[in-house]
């Protein structure tokens, strides 16, 4: 008999069809991009992740992709982090800042902060857009989601990022990209 709550302690994840939090992801990426566009008026802010491509199988939380120029990136990660929590700090480089809020009764929210153009930018939006245009990988994404329902987090975020990179063919800021 399983036990209640069970997956949660151990860090499993646990998916669900992206149309079933869609109204809700939508309104949070239209509550966050206005907050981060009031912070970094330069930046540009792209919906990512599964939640970004119908049809996809989510954890059901919100990617957002936000686009700075270089010389605007440091400041950037100040006002980021006065905003959300620092997220994954050991997969930061000199283009690459993650950040994060979990509301307990909202969607949760992971934020990308990229240097525009760069390797990073590239990777995560062409991942994105991979998913979007190519029916046949979104079916194979889902099936790799499904075989890894209940698998620990952190097991979870490496072969997804295994499984990324075997597509794209190359690393995206050491962060597993987003769900």
């Amino acid at each position: 008999m399983p036990i209640p709550g069970l997956h949660a302690r151990l860090g499993g994840v646990r998916f669900r069809h992206e149309h079933q939090v869609r109204r809700a992801v939508r309104a949070a990426f239209e509550r966050h991009r206005a907050r981060i566009a009031a912070a970094l008026p330069a930046a540009e802010v792209e919906h990512i992740g599964a939640t970004a491509v119908p049809g996809t199988l989510t954890k059901g939380d919100l990617d957002l992709l936000v686009r700075v120029p270089r010389s605007e990136f440091a400041a950037a990660v100040a006002n980021l982090e006065s905003l959300y929590e620092v997220n994954q700090p050991e997969n930061w480089n000199e283009g690459f800042a993650s950040f994060r809020e979990l509301p307990k009764r909202e969607v949760p929210v992971g934020v990308q902060l990229v240097v525009s153009g760069g390797i990073d930018d590239r990777m995560l939006i062409s991942w994105r857009d991979r998913l979007l245009n190519d029916p046949e990988l979104l079916t194979r994404y889902n099936d790799f989601k499904r075989r890894h329902t209940d698998v620990a987090a952190d097991a979870y975020i490496e072969a997804k990022a295994e499984f990324i990179e075997s597509v794209l063919g190359g690393g995206i800021g050491g962060s597993g990209g987003p769900d």
